[in-house]
């Protein structure tokens, strides 16, 4: 059904009887799956993540937004539908907003089996959630009941979840210790991280903002075509998981985690963590400048340098800012670099004349200093320093 505008909506609905039409009660009275607590489904992600099928029934641009850890979206309603829904509640009726909800979710029943196939529901436990556990979720557990499988259903739906996360960031202090790679632009803490990350527990605020900090920081993953995080709530759902999810910590453990400022990107770092970066012991990571220009031109350019087109719009949008930065001969000098296709060079001046001088390494204690060179030898340095700030209990 598709009407181009609300009068199409609401002339077909009036043309249609739905007094007879059961309440979404009725429909789902034979039907009585589990309910289970935010808790329930962490404590699974994290013991057996690959056996879960963790299904969001909200539309599309709800679990754009914002959903829950490794949750795969499948909407009873999409975009369209959910609006249409919604105008029929609020300015019709109930009964026919339902009735209009199930004409919808009807043709998805072939989809929805496709689906469960594709995700080897038969050999998973499936949870499924809606924004408040309510109408969406019931009748999805609903289809997938009939399809043959038994769901369970997240009691408070995403709201549950959301509630549990502004619960964690509201704590006085932040529960686990951090030890923080530090180090000039470009020395792969990043890298280094994600390495680590195998086989230590890893607190990647990058990762979970999908930006690397400065003001050029969205560009490696817009080259990727890596979707960017929508909003603040996202970006704390992503750090959130990262720490109930990690297997490798235990009670009040300590996480690894990259020197930041304030801010990633647009979003505000959670203030329990910050203030914890704050006073942390940390690790300076070093790099010799050839190094350092290598990874920023294949992190930021890629290996056909696609992100130079992306550079240059940035730079031209933001001219006078970087101008007075840079100098304006500094700032031409860059562009004719780029557009001549000469990274490494326009690179190093960057290193030189803008992060080096605008990204300092802070003061602060640090305890260790690693090349980042070798990056093999570095994450078994680092992990030695990590055992050994634990076994002496170096953090403060």
């Amino acid at each position: 059904m598709k009407f181009n505008t609300s009068k199409e909506l609401f002339d077909f609905i009036r043309k249609t009887d739905t007094s007879e039409f059961p309440s979404l009660k009725k429909i789902l009275e034979n039907y009585d799956s589990p309910r289970v607590l935010v808790n329930d489904i962490l404590s699974e992600l994290k013991i057996k993540n690959k056996k879960v099928l963790l299904i969001d029934a909200r539309s599309e641009k709800e679990f754009e937004d914002s959903s829950l850890p490794c949750s795969i979206n499948f909407p009873v309603l999409n975009n369209e539908e959910r609006h249409n829904t919604g105008l029929v509640y609020k300015k019709y009726s109930q009964t026919s907003a339902v009735w209009l909800a199930v004409q919808y979710a009807l043709p998805k029943e072939d989809i929805l089996r496709s689906f469960l196939k594709d995700h080897d529901a038969s050999e998973k436990e499936i949870f499924v959630y809606c924004w408040r556990g309510g109408g969406r979720s019931g009748y999805l557990s609903k289809m997938i009941t009939d399809a043959g499988y038994k769901p369970k259903v997240l009691t408070g739906g995403y709201k549950s979840f959301r509630r549990k996360v502004n619960e964690f960031y509201s704590q006085i202090k932040f529960p686990y210790e951090l030890l923080e790679l530090s180090g000039m632009t470009g020395c792969g803490k990043t890298e280094l991280l994600k390495l680590l990350s195998s086989k230590l527990p890893v607190l990647d605020l990058e990762d979970a903002a999908k930006h690397f900090s400065s003001l050029l920081g969205h560009i490696p993953y817009e080259i990727n075509n890596i979707q960017p995080v929508k909003n603040q709530s996202a970006f704390e759902n992503n750090i959130f998981s990262q720490i109930s999810l990690n297997e490798f910590i235990i009670d009040k453990g300590t996480f690894l985690i990259e020197s930041e400022s304030k801010r990633v990107g647009k979003f505000q770092v959670p203030k329990i963590i910050y203030d914890k970066l704050i006073y942390s012991t940390s690790v300076r990571i070093i790099s010799s400048m050839e190094s350092r220009v290598k990874r920023i031109v294949r992190d930021y350019f890629g290996n056909d340098n696609r992100g130079i087109e992306p550079m240059i719009r940035i730079l031209k949008e933001r001219k006078s800012f970087f101008r007075q930065q840079l100098s304006a001969d500094v700032f031409d000098q860059l562009i004719n670099l780029l557009e001549k296709e000469k990274v490494d060079e326009f690179t190093e001046i960057m290193m030189k004349e803008y992060y080096d001088k605008k990204y300092r390494v802070k003061d602060k204690q640090v305890i260790a200093e690693v090349s980042s060179d070798d990056s093999d030898k570095a994450v078994r340095e680092i992990s030695e320093i990590y055992r050994e700030v634990i076994k002496n209990k170096k953090i403060y």
